[in-house]
């Protein structure tokens, strides 16, 4: 039987209270991360989708766990930026953002990323 969910490695950064969202050429909002790569681990798709996209470095990510969804599955980790590092758009990025959980609200985020939020207890809406 073959693996019909794409298979994610998705991290949660948080800086002074917000949390990173990263866009495409697209209204819609995600955490930073991506596809698992054939024959890739986890978590050197963490490293590699984090640094494609926001140029920050893979330091001091904890495991949260492993999430499955109808049609996708979530490596989960989180880590705390200093403030001192800012993160930069690279890859398919066009933007990288700081957002308070109050300021999610105001703009579309993909929706199993809010469900992964919800889940760690970092935001209460939707």
């Amino acid at each position: 039987m073959t693996n019909l969910r794409e298979m994610h490695s998705t991290v949660i950064c948080l800086q002074e209270g917000k949390i990173l969202l990263v866009r495409k050429d697209a209204p819609e909002w995600s955490l930073p991360g991506g596809k698992i790569d054939p024959g890739e681990g986890h978590v050197d798709a963490a490293k590699r989708e984090l640094k494609e996209e926001t140029s920050l470095p893979f330091t001091g990510a904890r495991f949260l766990g492993h999430y499955i969804f109808d049609d996708e599955e979530h490596y989960l980790y989180q880590m705390s930026i200093e403030p001192t590092m800012l993160p930069s758009a690279g890859h398919e990025i066009v933007e990288c953002r700081w957002f308070s959980d109050h300021e999610l609200t105001a703009v579309i985020v993909k929706q199993t990323n809010i469900k992964l939020l919800k889940r760690e207890g970092l935001i209460n809406h939707r």
